[in-house]
């Protein structure tokens, strides 16, 4: 595995991880992160992380530290991360900073069951997509729904968590012009990644169903299923949630 640091700005450093898959970098990714965040000599400086695929963007406080400067210290970090990652490959954690760091990664893990309903009146590109992958509706729900997937990033909007992998038998790319407004909850597919929309937006990912379910506690690092409903479950979900 490599990895190289480029000062993207006047407060801004981009850690770039090479050589390996999203399912190696991942806990890495959430290790570091957490290093960084809980970093006494990074404490002062430190503005925000924003972990993904195979980054981790640092913005900094300019009054406080120059680029050459941080970027040396995180360079440092990044390689203390990459030793203990390998070594807890090799053996299990006995320091209470690697403890820490596997706890607070095991928390994360946690696998999160999120509703779903696949019913038509909810997935307007479930048929296109039957049809692109040369499968029955019922096959694309059961391997969608069967699938655990981990969350690479949060972006586009707040909570928006970005899943991953998608089975190639059911991936599809996204719409060449997004729609106007995909309804909050809205559950999606753009290539090897899946999405739930947590409010109403403009979106060009192909909706298969949508979520009753709140989306406010997920996270980099942790792992989502999908649990089918019926659509009388679903609206079921919404009275409760507005009662």
């Amino acid at each position: 595995m490599q990895y190289q640091l480029d000062i993207i700005g006047y407060d801004a450093i981009l850690i770039r991880f090479t050589g390996a898959d999203n399912t190696q970098l991942l806990p890495i990714i959430y290790a570091l992160n957490l290093r960084l965040k809980n970093a006494a000599d990074l404490s002062a400086v430190i503005i925000d992380i924003i972990p993904s695929y195979q980054t981790l963007l640092v913005t900094f406080n300019i009054l406080n530290i120059d680029a050459c400067q941080i970027a040396k210290i995180i360079d440092a970090h990044v390689k203390q991360q990459l030793k203990q990652s390998a070594q807890n490959v090799m053996s299990p954690p006995s320091s209470p900073l690697s403890t820490k760091y596997n706890h607070a990664h095991s928390m994360a893990s946690r696998l999160r069951n999120i509703p779903v309903c696949y019913h038509e009146s909810l997935a307007p590109d479930l048929e296109s997509l039957s049809q692109h992958a040369a499968m029955s509706i019922d096959e694309i729900i059961q391997i969608h729904s069967s699938t655990i997937y981990s969350c690479y990033a949060i972006g586009f909007m707040p909570n928006f968590a970005y899943l991953g992998d998608v089975d190639k038998r059911i991936q599809i790319p996204r719409h060449s012009s997004p729609r106007a407004q995909v309804p909050a909850g809205s559950v999606g597919i753009a290539d090897n990644q899946t999405a739930i929309y947590p409010k109403t937006s403009p979106g060009g990912w192909q909706i298969i169903g949508q979520s009753p379910a709140l989306l406010d506690t997920l996270s980099v690092g942790c792992q989502v299923k999908f649990q089918p409903i019926s659509l009388d479950d679903f609206n079921d979900y919404n009275l409760e949630a507005n009662a």
